[in-house]
């Protein structure tokens, strides 16, 4: 029976476009970089390929967090202090917090099946800042952040951590994301199942997931099957 779900936050259940979007065009506004808030899609591109570069170790969260606004200044042609304006961004992003449509209900029904245990690579201030200000942290029988335990996604260190100081059962786990190169790697590296969430279509080496949903009733359908 798989019944403990491992289950990731940004983009699988959180809205963290519609957060970060937002975020951007504030702290462009607050930074006297108006002209650029119309850019986030390029600055956007530049954040997702620093996340990446997270993900296989070869930039730190700290070195992440300015360097994206950094490449995106310097892309653009614009002077502005990088760090400064992550700060700006990071506090707003840290209390604008969104789930995606249906997710509080899909969250409900994982619930009535099972323990949820949510695993992210996000920044903890963002994360727990987002999840208060939804008031959804009682559906979690626990929450695991990279940085607070020193790996990240898809490091078989970060699942060795979670079924180390978590009340689950690795025989009986499972991983639902959005993510191939963290979630859907990480699954594969800890030699457990997985689901991989693609609402807008599978993409390309999606066979590395052993189920693909399409929707939310679709993996509760998969986890129905598996219990």
């Amino acid at each position: 029976m798989r019944n403990n779900y491992l289950l990731d936050a940004d983009e699988t259940i959180l809205d963290f476009v519609r957060s970060s979007r937002e975020s951007f065009a504030w702290a462009m506004a607050e930074a006297g970089l108006g002209k650029l808030a119309a850019d986030y899609e390029k600055f956007r591109a530049v954040n997702d390929a620093l996340w990446k570069e997270y993900e296989r170790g070869e930039v730190t969260k700290a070195k992440l967090v300015v360097e994206r606004f950094s490449r995106f200044f310097a892309a653009e042609g614009a002077e502005a202090d990088a760090a400064a304006v992550n700060q700006l961004y990071f506090g707003r992003l840290c209390s604008t917090g969104y789930l995606l449509s249906g997710a509080e209900e899909f969250l409900q029904a994982l619930r009535v099946r099972g323990k949820i245990f949510l695993i992210t690579n996000g920044t903890p201030a963002a994360q727990y800042g987002r999840l208060d200000a939804l008031g959804i942290r009682s559906y979690f029988d626990g929450i695991f952040v990279s940085d607070e335990i020193g790996f990240a996604k898809p490091d078989l260190r970060f699942f060795e951590y979670v079924f180390a100081h978590a009340p689950a059962d690795r025989d009986n786990s499972i991983v639902i994301g959005d993510s191939l190169t963290s979630d859907i790697a990480g699954a594969n590296n800890a030699g457990l199942p997985c689901v991989l969430y693609a609402p807008n279509g599978a993409p390309k080496s999606a066979e590395a997931a052993d189920y693909v949903a399409h929707s939310y009733l679709q993996i509760l359908e998969i986890l129905d099957s598996l219990r």
